[in-house]
């Protein structure tokens, strides 16, 4: 959804870490954030297959103020009735979470990021509520942070970082994102850099 020099493409996977391999923690100083930018942006939401189509409108908001990044993304689906709003609250110079509210997509999230775990509720639009009390030997990021967090990694040739990170889908563990920086290609006067 972002219109980004990276292109970005986020796998998880539990596998164990290469030699090479840098874990990345919240608050561990790793990341360098100062490229987050405030303001407003707007997308297209385009369904690709089986005919590509205009479906509705994402609207994402960045701000930073006192040591804290939020993001506030709305999306607009008319033809499916959807209107969600997504608010991310974090760390900006780590991009440790804090909060992370959902309302209106396919299920309520309230969450509270701590360094013990994570606390909340997801409540399916469809099903029972769940509540979320995830006890964690570590801090977590939140799932919804990875583009960031990808750009925010040095982005080396062959650099694998993994990431420990919290996903609303998946509220009864923590899951390990992976990120391998690929190669750099150079496209009239921008440079893309692939993480996978």
């Amino acid at each position: 959804m972002r219109l980004l020099l990276l292109s970005l493409l986020l796998a998880a996977s539990a596998s164990a870490q290469a030699p090479d391999t840098t874990a990345l923690a919240p608050g561990d100083g790793a990341l360098t954030t100062d490229w987050l930018t405030p303001g407003t942006r707007t997308y297209t939401v385009r369904v690709v297959a089986p005919i590509q189509q205009d479906v509705g409108t994402a609207t994402e908001t960045i701000s930073v103020a006192d040591g804290v990044v939020t993001r506030v993304t709305t999306m607009s689906v008319p033809s499916q009735g959807m209107l969600q709003t997504d608010s991310l609250v974090a760390y900006s110079a780590s991009l440790a979470p804090m909060t992370h509210s959902s309302q209106g997509g396919m299920a309520a999230i309230s969450l509270e990021f701590m360094d013990e775990g994570v606390a909340g509720m997801v409540a399916p639009r469809q099903g029972e509520a769940k509540t979320v009390l995830l006890m964690t030997d570590a801090p977590v990021f939140d799932g919804g942070w990875l583009g960031e967090i990808a750009q925010s990694v040095a982005l080396d040739e062959g650099a694998v970082y993994t990431v420990p990170a919290f996903f609303a889908q998946s509220p009864d563990e923590a899951s390990t994102a992976t990120l391998t920086v690929g190669a750099s290609e150079t496209l009239g006067d921008r440079t893309g850099i692939a993480v996978a």
